[in-house]
């Protein structure tokens, strides 16, 4: 049976599914330019049973081009942003996927992009490369001290007036989405900051979200109003799409500071520039936007209150060995003729019997 992956595939995920006696075609995509061309990707599919998909986009005319394909695994948490799931179920193909794969590292990301906005610390990162805090050594003894400091000077333009910023400690965290990322957040800030959080999520009940000390809030606006810091962890669907706005910001108070580590089109597109331009909140910190990459000439990346990082939250290596330990389980499954753990159309299992291949 031949297997093609194109994800980024742990080294011990490679040899587990060689071991089932797989034929094994790996081209993970970190080691190419990007997405492999539709075209190219058919003919690389002729005559593969299992396609491990990671980012390349399966459509119905990839699956039609590739009439011997029994099951499609794609190593992320939402497999809807690479493969026709529609498509897939109508050919009885079996989408395999890893909810919660980066939920762990995605989490603390969102807690140093938190400590770097809030502390200054990518500002004055930046100001010692371009030599704004550079100088002479000083040293700067107390009138009537006993003991010699360094500093770096305290006068009105020292870094320790203009880079300075608030402890994280009984602040309120408001939580925007309640899934695995925003329960760690959660976690997170409250046991390590000692933060206060509250949390808005239509689906979630309280019921769940009190055993992290959490108190949820019905209305979004509300949770802005009481935040001083806001933190997206939302899913892209029909219902957050363009979820947070003009009217979001301006409930915030005019100190707090906004995070998102989850999707773009949760925002507004223009309304979050527009709140940091007219002083309605302290600051930002984005890992993902509307276009990426980001423009050379985007506004954010003018703005000292705000941090930048390019998506690259989920980026680590725990991430693929916990996708790869994921997926090659639930193909092991479909081998044994068990029923796998994490399938996107779990109505197409009937259909599927890789234990007679």
């Amino acid at each position: 049976m031949n297997v093609f992956v194109a994800a980024n595939l742990s080294e011990d995920g490679i040899e587990r599914l060689e071991s089932l006696g797989l034929n094994v075609e790996y081209d993970p995509i970190e080691e190419r330019d990007g997405r492999m061309p539709t075209e190219t990707l058919k003919e690389r599919l002729a005559d593969v049973e299992i396609f491990v998909s990671g980012f390349e986009g399966v459509p119905a005319e990839v699956m039609d081009a590739a009439p011997d394909l029994e099951v499609i695994a794609c190593p992320r948490g939402g497999p809807e942003a690479s493969v026709d799931i529609g498509a897939a179920t109508e050919r009885g193909i079996p989408v395999l996927y890893a909810p919660g794969r980066n939920a762990e590292t995605v989490a603390d990301h969102t807690l140093g992009l938190l400590l770097s906005v809030t502390r200054n610390i990518s500002l004055a990162h930046h100001r010692l490369r371009e030599g704004t805090y550079t100088g002479s050594p000083s040293a700067d003894a107390a009138e009537g001290g006993e003991r010699e400091d360094v500093t770096w000077g305290i006068g009105r333009d020292s870094p320790y007036v203009t880079l300075r910023g608030p402890e994280l400690g009984t602040r309120t965290l408001g939580i925007v989405g309640f899934g695995r990322i925003g329960r760690r957040v959660a976690k997170r800030a409250k046991d390590g900051f000692n933060m206060n959080v509250i949390a808005y999520d239509p689906f979630v009940d309280h019921v769940e979200m009190e055993p992290f000390g959490v108190e949820k809030v019905t209305d979004l606006q509300d949770l802005c109003r009481q935040s001083d810091v806001v933190s997206l962890h939302a899913d892209v669907n029909p219902t957050s799409r363009d979820l947070v706005g003009s009217e979001e910001f301006e409930a915030m108070p005019d100190h707090a500071f906004f995070i998102n580590t989850a999707r773009a089109a949760i925002i507004q597109e223009g309304t979050l520039v527009e709140a940091l331009q007219n002083d309605e909140i302290r600051g930002a910190a984005m890992d993902v936007y509307h276009q990426e990459p980001i423009a050379e000439d985007d506004p954010l990346l003018g703005m000292d209150n705000v941090v930048t990082t390019p998506h690259i939250a989920s980026a680590s290596q725990d991430v693929i060995d916990r996708h790869s330990e994921l997926i090659v389980q639930d193909i092991e499954a479909l081998l044994s003729g068990e029923d796998p753990m994490h399938v996107k159309n779990p109505e197409t299992l009937d259909d599927v019997d890789l234990s007679t291949i």
